[in-house]
This record gives C-alpha cells, sequence and structure tokens, in this order.
C-alpha cells in the first residue's frame, strides 16, 4: 500500500557520507605512494648492490716487502743492513 522504500538522504547525511570517501580516497593514496616508495627502494638498492664479486686469493706463499726475503725454509725473515748507500739489490747479491 504505499511503502516507498528507503527514504532519501539528507543534505547532512550526503556531506557525511563525502566526507568520509574523500578521507578514504587521502588514506588510500597515502598508503599506495609509501608502498610505492618502499618497493621502489628495494628496487634501487638491488640494482645498486648487483651480484657481490668475488674476493680476491691471496698468495699461497708469504707476501715479502721491501727490506724482507724469502728464506731457504720458505720462511720470511728480514735482510741484513750493510750501510745507509746499499741497495736491496746489491745485498740480495752478497747473499747468494
Amino acid at each position: 500500500m504505499g511503502g516507498g522504500g528507503a527514504p532519501k538522504p539528507t543534505a547532512e547525511q550526503k556531506a557525511m557520507e563525502r566526507a568520509q570517501r574523500e578521507q578514504l580516497n587521502k588514506e588510500t593514496a597515502s598508503s599506495e605512494s609509501r608502498l610505492k616508495a618502499i618497493a621502489q627502494k628495494r628496487i634501487g638498492k638491488a640494482s645498486l648492490l648487483g651480484t657481490p664479486i668475488q674476493q680476491a686469493e691471496g698468495p699461497a706463499g708469504p707476501t715479502v716487502t721491501k727490506g724482507y726475503q724469502v728464506s731457504k725454509d720458505g720462511g720470511v725473515r728480514k735482510m741484513p743492513f750493510f750501510g745507509r748507500l746499499a741497495s736491496a739489490t746489491k745485498t740480495n747479491a752478497m747473499l747468494k
């Protein structure tokens, strides 16, 4: 008999729904931009890091620097000092 359905929303209800919809859109946009930034950061890190490079292997024997020499038993020892003007090549020649 005359039931026309749901009543029409008032202006106040329409304004409240619009405000809620705008707030939800802002929150959604904020979440999406935050997730996008996180994803870009991960991609950026992955591309910057790339594949790890392998470490170079060290020498098999002892490392010999200036002023030292390898002894007959394979160890490293300090070369004797023969004066101010002696060079390393002269010292090596004298020892052999």
